[in-house]
């Protein structure tokens, strides 16, 4: 399985490839002359490839996507990992839900706090590969979440799969390049309505920073170009993408995956 991780002008603040620093992964930056300032910063750990591609992630999910073979499962990650943790009792669990209340959350809470090592990742990610194979869906993610209220289960099939970390197969689909800022939600819509789910491993958390220097920058520098992102997803994906409020944010700056349970794939119909 490859590992991609994809970075933007963090060359000092870039931390996912030293975590995998013992396997081999590669670093996707778009030009030339970053890829320099990247060598040079001494925070590359595995081969570092220009794209020279425009700015925008899309752009470089297709680049990895072409450095795959068809049906090939690749690991996507952003660059700017902070720590990786898992349900402590992740391997003793009799069954795929547990029983988290309102009274035993902060139990739940440190166990979830569990840091995992990338060797122990990568077997993780192996068996939830397995199990979305079994349930033909070709898109994994991990918990949105660090509150244990929401990761009572284990899988979850029809939720936004964050693009922070990915696992992705290989398939026909490819990112529109029209979405550079919100292509997680956009490529979860994708598989929703192609493949009829996707699999979301809550037991994993990927906490990443967001909004820091680098990529697109603050959350005032991307406002504008995000809400013509949203706009154009719900006009394309009205089936499986809404817009939704946040407390702070202007309307029409957030969209949601729509909670649809019942959908055909093969007549591509939702009921």
């Amino acid at each position: 399985m490859k590992i991609f991780i994809f970075t933007y002008d963090r060359f000092n603040e870039i931390t996912t490839s030293r975590y995998f620093a013992q396997q081999d992964h590669f670093v996707l930056c778009h030009s030339k002359h970053a890829k320099d300032k990247f060598l040079q910063s001494g925070n590359i750990f595995g081969e570092i490839i220009a794209t020279e591609n425009p700015k925008g992630l899309s752009y470089n999910r297709n680049a990895a996507l072409d450095m795959m073979q068809p049906n090939e499962w690749a690991l996507f990650f952003v660059d700017d990992l902070i720590k990786l943790t898992i349900l402590q009792s992740y391997y003793k669990q009799p069954t795929n839900e547990l029983d988290i209340d309102f009274d035993n959350v902060p139990k739940y809470r440190e166990e979830f706090k569990t840091e995992c090592s990338a060797a122990s990742f990568l077997q993780l990610c192996q068996e939830t590969i397995l199990h979305a194979e079994k349930k033909g869906f070709n898109l994994c993610g991990f918990s949105l979440t660090d509150n244990p209220l929401f990761r009572a289960k284990k899988y979850g099939y029809w939720s936004l799969s964050d693009g922070r970390c990915w696992l992705i197969k290989k398939t026909h689909l490819r990112f529109d390049e029209n979405i550079q800022l919100i292509d997680d939600t956009c490529f979860t819509a994708m598989n929703l309505k192609e493949f009829g789910g996707v699999v979301n491993n809550n037991w994993i958390l990927p906490n990443c920073q967001r909004y820091t220097a680098g990529a697109f920058g603050s959350i005032k520098k991307r406002l504008e170009q995000k809400i013509k992102e949203c706009k154009y997803l719900t006009e394309k994906y009205p089936q499986f993408i809404s817009y939704a409020e946040k407390s702070g944010w202007p309307l029409g700056s957030h969209i949601k995956i729509r909670q649809n349970r019942t959908y055909n794939k093969n007549q591509k119909t939702l009921f």
